[in-house]
């Protein structure tokens, strides 16, 4: 398999069972609430609006899942590129835990670069499916970058992938609502961490959540 010629510095037990149809794309399961509290608490909106719409084209890969059934999360190095990957549930944890389906729907985390950027799978095109780098606190189609169309090819490179972003997508003179819209995310992700540490109570947790995207509201009309 494509595996074996990567070096693993984590490796778990691999996938004994191939998930159900749309198990990434289904709601949030009343077992999954209670395994992962803290979603409801930083987004009550994916546990109560039955009317949320997750892109049912969110599946494995086949080379996804080859890699699962090896091993069910764990961490591939090659240089300065990091791998920690997740386990099939943990998957569907940080698809809801950062906000995915709010803000970028159409993109599946499978792993961590141990720098807070993720490496998902883009499936707004399924004919051609591609691997993208998105930071954990800027959750935009805008400002990921393509890092290659096949795991292989990823983990083969040994750059780590931030470099690779600063590369391909050279800094550039925000105007006063792109660095506003910036802001914001951030401030959400630190909240969101904040909350998650214990750091700020509930119900400020709440109000300045409120505040943050009533205004990201209103500048992206």
């Amino acid at each position: 398999m494509w595996y074996k010629k990567h070096t693993f510095f984590d490796k778990q037990d691999g996938l004994k069972e191939i998930p159900i149809s749309h198990y990434f794309s289904r709601q949030l399961t009343e077992e999954e609430i209670q395994l992962f509290p803290d979603i409801k608490k930083l987004y009550p909106e994916f546990v109560d609006n039955k009317e949320l719409s997750i892109p049912i084209e969110l599946t494995l890969t086949t080379e996804h899942q080859q890699l699962l059934e090896y091993s069910n999360g764990g961490g591939i190095i090659n240089g300065d590129r990091e791998f920690g990957y997740f386990s099939l549930q943990d998957i569907r944890y940080y698809y809801f835990a950062y906000g995915f389906p709010k803000w970028t729907p159409n993109f599946l985390p499978i792993a961590f670069n141990g720098g807070g950027k993720f490496y998902a799978y883009d499936f707004r095109n399924l004919k051609d499916i591609k691997i993208v780098a998105v930071g954990s606190g800027d959750l935009d189609y805008e400002s990921s970058v393509v890092i290659g169309i096949t795991l292989d090819e990823v983990l083969t490179k040994k750059t780590n992938i931030e470099d690779e972003l600063d590369k391909l997508y050279p800094e550039i003179k925000l105007s006063e609502k792109e660095l506003r819209k910036l802001e914001i995310k951030q401030e959400l992700i630190s909240l969101k961490n904040d909350k998650l540490v214990g750091t700020v109570d509930l119900k400020t947790y709440l109000m300045r959540k409120n505040e943050l995207e009533n205004e990201l509201k209103e500048i992206n009309t």
